[in-house]
């Protein structure tokens, strides 16, 4: 049965025999796993889904595992290729398969490294199912059972939300190192970055330069902004040759980690401490653009992207410090013999990928203030569609969304970040 949006059609084949024989072979059971009153939803806000290039699902029911015991709730999420045109492209940039590759490969190897050390550290919900024929999709262990929520629609991270989350990601930068140490192979496919050469993804790559461009049309109102207004006309035109050399060069540095890449609010779960009532865990969410280069890829995304820009302000040094001092201190303990950046390498390493912060904050950022429903296909998101543009101005146009804009740009242009 399914349920949610308007003409929502749960996938023919999420059913509850299928969980049953999923559910068995993922906890091993040799007893009988029976899945009852199976419910789907869609896992979408209004009538638009969450997932970029997703089809969103949370499936409910009651589990019991073995003949004598109790039934509990229980429930997955089920993240499915989407249909039409944002398919074809998911498909074509091989979104799936690269999201699918993370989860069997790399991230249990991420786990088991931080296990070896004594380190309960939980990177990213559990995979209980993977397939790629005859249509790509996960299912993947529902956080909300833990009591993992989502951060506040419309607002940035304070500090109490971004430490824990470096502290994560610099956890997963050091496995990676250690795992592209002893085997380098499992971390191959990721060699791609999310602006590449490749021409399966073009259609993806136009999410860019359209973006940064209706940015560049915002700020050309502004009095006292013109020098800036037009380095964001040039990096509108430009912003893909930038990041190709961008990443290029980072080809090139001996020190590369696994990247989520799209590291932003929206693929970040927390968990709130009932007696404090604030963050004490984060679980990271979407590896579709998961790549191996800089760390620094991960950190501009995220610290120009996701956090409220006085906080940036106030506490970005001590912010990359506790990034780096966990990064250390994990390679540490797991006997990594290569070279460690310094703390001076790490910012000098954030600087020469400043182009990330910036795409950050004018594509991404926008999306965190809108309210009210999104777009339905990735389409008008990457495109000059009417639709679309209608979708970016209303997004650049937010006034909470241009007073972050006014105070960030200003920030990038005293830092260098706009220049060429």
């Amino acid at each position: 049965m399914g349920t949610g949006t308007k003409n929502y059609q749960a996938p023919e084949w999420l059913t509850a025999e299928f969980l049953q024989d999923v559910l068995k072979e993922h906890f091993k059971e040799e007893s009988q796993v029976t899945v009852s009153d199976l419910l789907v939803k869609s896992v979408q806000v209004g009538d638009v889904a969450n997932g970029f290039a997703s089809e969103m699902h949370r499936a409910t029911f009651n589990l019991q595992r073995g003949e004598t015991a109790s039934k509990t709730k229980f429930s997955v999420v089920v993240k499915d290729h989407p249909k039409g045109q944002t398919g074809a492209v998911a498909q074509r940039s091989k979104l799936f398969k690269r999201e699918i590759l993370a989860y069997k490969e790399v991230l249990p190897r991420v786990q088991q490294l931080l296990e070896s050390i004594g380190d309960k550290t939980k990177i990213a919900p559990d995979c209980y199912y993977t397939t790629e024929v005859p249509e790509p999709f996960l299912i993947l262990e529902d956080m909300h059972l833990k009591d993992f929520v989502n951060f506040e629609q419309g607002r940035l991270l304070n500090l109490d939300y971004v430490l824990p989350t470096i502290e994560k990601i610099a956890k997963l930068h050091a496995c990676s190192a250690v795992i592209a140490q002893q085997n380098p192979e499992v971390l191959e496919f990721f060699n791609e970055a999310p602006i590449s050469r490749n021409p399966d993804r073009r259609d993806f790559l136009t999410f860019f330069p359209v973006n940064i461009r209706c940015v560049a049309e915002e700020v050309a109102h502004w009095k006292g902004y013109e020098e800036m207004t037009e380095k964001m006309f040039k990096l509108a035109e430009n912003v893909l040759q930038r990041a190709l050399a961008m990443f290029e060069q980072g080809e090139k540095q001996p020190f590369r980690v696994f990247n989520v890449t799209d590291l932003w609010i929206n693929n970040l779960m927390f968990h709130i401490n009932n007696e404090t009532k604030e963050p004490d865990d984060v679980i990271t969410l979407d590896y579709q653009l998961a790549y191996v280069g800089s760390p620094a890829i991960d950190l501009n995304y995220f610290l120009f992207g996701s956090l409220n820009e006085n906080v940036r302000k106030m506490h970005y040094k001590f912010i990359v410090r506790e990034y780096h001092r966990v990064l250390q201190q994990t390679l540490e303990k797991l006997n990594y013999t290569e070279h460690i950046p310094s703390l001076k390498e790490i910012h000098i390493d954030v600087i020469n990928n400043s182009l990330m912060g910036v795409i950050a904050a004018t594509c991404l950022t926008p999306l965190i203030f809108r309210e009210g429903a999104g777009f339905e296909n990735l389409e008008d998101l990457n495109s000059r569609t009417e639709l679309g543009d209608r979708f970016r101005r209303e997004n650049v146009e937010n006034p909470k969304y241009r007073a972050f804009l006014q105070r960030t740009i200003k920030e990038f242009e005293l830092s260098g970040f706009l220049d060429p």
